[in-house]
């Protein structure tokens, strides 16, 4: 029979294993996020170039909007360029507010947390404001914040903490598989790289594709329901494990192609990274419920 000293030791271990793989999960997605808006740029520039928002603005420092249009690049580009590398070097603070003596770097997981919420709100903005663009990113803006609340002070309200993490989580898992769900089932335009990647992987018609998609993306609907209730919970987070890796995973597969330089991988395997959270996320959550689950069953066995 295991002493306590034993199934102390090994309580510590899953706690340091169960932090590395959140802390993972945000170091990939500010490292992919970084790399793309550095190397691929973002549209946040986009954001800049609102002319009805800025126009007003510029009028009061007497700049006329096209005087502004052919010299703002100047400044843009580089700071796109220093947002990129700022969200890379970023991808190191998860692991280092895992050291005790450093927890205190937790609070610089706002900023690197903000600047996606900039990236998320352009993409928003460009997509003409729809629900299901905005609902998409959540997941990835929430898994640092996730992150931040799980790695505070260790203190008498650390079980009501780790609570709020696993419900907050589960909640943008919910939200961010919704909106993906939206663009799915077509209630707005479904989104043409959606079809080129379902019929390139699956060998479908155009047709064929959009029926698949239509499928998958009431699924997406109907899964929240199931995440809900405390029995089917594993079913659902299981299903958002598959298929938010198959997601992620699709456009490596459709866009591989050997004759271009990387084999097309440099964005393509990046795009699939930025969204390690919409599986890893999932995966997270179902680990937890595994831990529990042994938890209760070794408190039951000491009892009896």
């Amino acid at each position: 029979m295991k002493t306590s000293s034993e199934e102390s030791e090994k309580g510590t271990w899953l706690d340091r294993l169960t932090l590395a793989i959140l802390q993972l999960i945000v170091s990939v997605t500010f490292l992919a996020r970084g790399w793309l808006t550095w190397h691929w740029d973002s549209p946040i520039r986009e954001l800049i170039w609102q002319e009805k928002w800025w126009t007003p603005v510029l009028a009061k420092y007497e700049m006329t909007w096209s005087h502004f249009a052919r010299t703002s690049d100047e400044w843009i580009t580089p700071t796109l360029e220093r947002l990129g590398m700022f969200l890379i070097a970023s991808a190191l603070l998860p692991w280092l507010v895992g050291f005790s003596r450093l927890r205190w770097l937790r609070w610089f997981l706002i900023p690197a947390t903000l600047v996606l919420i900039l990236d998320s709100f352009s993409r928003w903005v460009g997509k003409d404001m729809q629900s299901g663009m905005a609902m998409e990113h959540v997941l990835q803006i929430v898994t640092p914040v996730a992150l931040l609340i799980h790695v505070g002070r260790k203190t008498q309200l650390a079980p009501k903490r780790d609570f709020i993490v696993r419900w907050l989580l589960m909640i943008a898992a919910a939200v961010t598989f919704v909106g993906h769900g939206l663009y799915a089932m077509g209630y707005y335009n479904v989104p043409l790289h959606f079809q080129m990647m379902t019929m390139e992987i699956l060998s479908i018609s155009e047709e064929g594709s959009l029926r698949f998609l239509k499928i998958m993306g009431w699924l997406d609907f109907v899964v929240v329901p199931f995440l809900i209730l405390p029995r089917t919970r594993w079913m659902a987070l299981f299903y958002m494990f598959c298929w938010g890796g198959a997601t992620a995973l699709a456009r490596i597969l459709a866009y591989y192609d050997e004759t271009l330089p990387y084999n097309a991988m440099d964005p393509w395997m990046v795009e699939a990274a930025v969204r390690t959270s919409h599986w890893a996320v999932p995966f997270w959550l179902l680990w937890l419920m595994w831990r529990k689950r042994k938890q209760a069953r070794l408190e039951a066995l000491v009892q009896s």
